[in-house]
């Protein structure tokens, strides 16, 4: 039983801990939090990049430009979940594009961007990280992408599709 209260006070530290970081990063400007939190030798996995994951200089670049582009980003926690070492977190980004964005430039476009990390703690620092959020989303909102639709008009109502009887939205 103490096994079990010791497992869930550090699951808690560490939530707290993956917390600090997007309060201190995104809410309080405080960009070294980068640099405090993270292990030097982090490994950061996403779809986004053409290798599916950037060690830790590519990452904090990333992260620098995506502040320098949204300065004033906020970020939300909506849930956090944590197991062992690893702290799953769901959160959502509001934020203002005020400068340049690789290939996007800047457009004083507001967005509200749904994400979800897992990172990974060894020896007190974020040492891995999973990341995906709704990039189609976001270049939607920055007005550089478009959606057309591919559902077929015609004689079904909204959220009916003929041939589907059980599938109603």
């Amino acid at each position: 039983m103490a096994m079990y209260h010791e497992e869930m006070r550090q699951n808690d530290k560490n939530k707290a801990y993956v917390r600090r970081f997007y309060e201190d990063y995104y809410n309080n400007g405080r960009l070294e939090a980068i640099d405090d939190m993270f292990s030097p030798s982090y490994v950061h996995h996403t779809p986004e990049v053409l290798e599916g994951k950037m060690d830790y200089e590519e990452y904090r670049e990333h992260m620098l430009s995506l502040s320098r582009a949204f300065p004033h980003m906020k970020v939300a926690v909506e849930d956090q979940v944590a197991e062992n070492d690893k702290v799953a977190t769901r959160f959502t980004m509001y934020g203002i594009q005020e400068g340049d964005l690789p290939g996007i430039p800047a457009r004083g476009k507001e967005i509200k961007v749904a994400a979800i990390t897992i990172f990974r703690l060894e020896n007190g620092k974020i040492s891995e990280g999973w990341e995906i959020y709704d990039s189609l989303d976001m270049a939607l909102q920055l007005g550089v992408a478009q959606v057309t639709s591919t559902l077929r008009k015609g004689p079904q109502k909204k959220g009916y599709y003929l041939g589907w009887s059980e599938y109603n939205v």
